[in-house]
């Protein structure tokens, strides 16, 4: 009797012995099978408990931060998660849906932009785990900071090139204050050579050379701050003086092209949150535009106006206030299809050879940028009007920020 009942316990053991041995190869199994999944994934995987200890995380997560494997460091949410980003994913995981969101995750070395998103299962067991799933953005911001600088570069190279348009008009203009300050100071070195110097007319002379120097140093000064590269901050913007700055720097081209300008300026209200260069950039290149359109009319005329309109601003759905600034020419103009496509890339009705259609596409991305509006009307053989729209600036307890000539 005690014979069997010994066998009876001995065979429950191996039996017991043998179901371990399957529990612990099928335990094995899945956990190998669970890290060969996880290796293969490239997200940043973090397996956490209801305690929001990590207990398993992917070996991208590993390599991206610098962490040592959970297995031997034990790593918290709060370690890799500022406050603020680690209570919104409990905030998350305790709702019912966990909205994605974009955080930083903290490295051992330095911080990785990403995007969450979230996931809780629980096990057979009554066990809570929570997934988070975090996308890497770093070389997604890294390509987006290389296009905004390859934009900037591209505007100021715009800005250079309109600079060069400028060269034979700012040469005459240089030339004839040169030219007076030369006679004037040789008129006043003939003066001191006399017996007696005739005093009122060396004042005469030596004031139209302060003059003249004045002048020319205005010219540099204008060429100086439009050669500027574009500043990132907005701040209030005065439209009508920005107007009469940049008609100013035009006016060489605008006497040798024989182009009468006349300007229908709104008295007040027109102040817009932008950056100063840009907008330069931008009324700069449509008056250019409108300047060569009239290359081949006999009375070349060019009305520039500003007035305050209302429009739906993209950001808020709503109708606000907006500046308006017109610029309108009467020359050859476009049909239908040239105005579908002249804020395309590359997209241009000069000849070969004289320009490479990027001016008005920049100039469309600018305005966009400050949420504006840029529409142009145009007939053949009846010119352009191009209409650019920004937001109007009503809290201008600030000073307005001006350039540094």
């Amino acid at each position: 009797m005690v014979d069997e009942t010994i066998k009876i316990l001995e065979r429950q053991r191996e039996d017991l012995v043998v179901r371990m041995l399957k529990k612990h190869e099928e335990v094995e199994a899945s956990r190998s099978f669970t890290e060969r999944v996880l290796s293969g994934i490239a997200e940043l995987l973090l397996v956490v408990d209801q305690n929001f200890t990590v207990i398993q995380a992917s070996r991208e997560f590993y390599a991206k931060t610098g962490y040592p494997e959970v297995a031997r460091f034990p790593l918290s949410l709060d370690q890799i998660f500022d406050q603020q980003t680690a209570a919104k994913i409990r905030e998350g995981f305790a709702a019912s849906e966990f909205a994605e969101f974009e955080a930083q995750l903290q490295g051992k070395m330095a911080r990785l932009p990403i995007k969450v998103r979230g996931s809780t299962h629980v096990t057979p067991n009554g066990l809570t785990l929570h997934m988070l799933i975090c996308s890497d953005c770093s070389e997604f911001y890294e390509l987006m900071d290389r296009l905004r600088e390859g934009q900037k570069q591209l505007i100021h190279s715009s800005r250079l090139a309109s600079l060069g348009e400028m060269t034979a008009g700012i040469g005459h203009e240089l030339t004839q204050p040169l030219n007076a300050i030369l006679l004037f100071a040789r008129n006043g070195i003939k003066a001191l050579e006399k017996p007696e110097p005739d005093l009122d007319l060396l004042r005469k002379n030596l004031e139209v050379i302060v003059d003249r120097v004045n002048k020319a140093s205005s010219i540099i000064n204008t060429m100086r701050s439009f050669g500027r590269k574009a500043e990132e901050e907005l701040y209030p913007v005065a439209i009508n003086p920005l107007v009469e700055k940049i008609l100013q720097f035009l006016e060489p081209q605008l006497r040798i092209g024989e182009v009468q300008v006349a300007t229908e300026m709104a008295p007040e209200g027109c102040t817009v949150c932008a950056v100063e260069v840009r907008l330069e950039q931008v009324l700069l290149n449509l008056i250019q535009n409108g300047i060569q359109a009239m290359g081949k009319v006999a009375a070349p005329q060019l009305v520039i106006g500003t007035r305050v309109v209302k429009k739906v601003n993209p950001e808020t759905m709503r109708r606000e206030p907006y500046v308006e600034i017109s610029i309108k020419d009467n020359g050859h103009g476009m049909d239908d299809e040239e105005r579908k496509k002249i804020f395309d890339p590359f997209y241009t009705t000069r000849e070969a050879g004289t320009g490479m259609g990027l001016g008005l596409s920049i100039v469309e991305r600018i305005v966009r940028g400050f949420c504006g509006y840029i529409e142009v009307d145009s007939t053949v053989g009846g010119g352009s009007c191009f209409r650019v729209a920004i937001p109007q600036t009503r809290n201008l307890s600030g000073s307005q920020k001006t350039e540094a000539a």
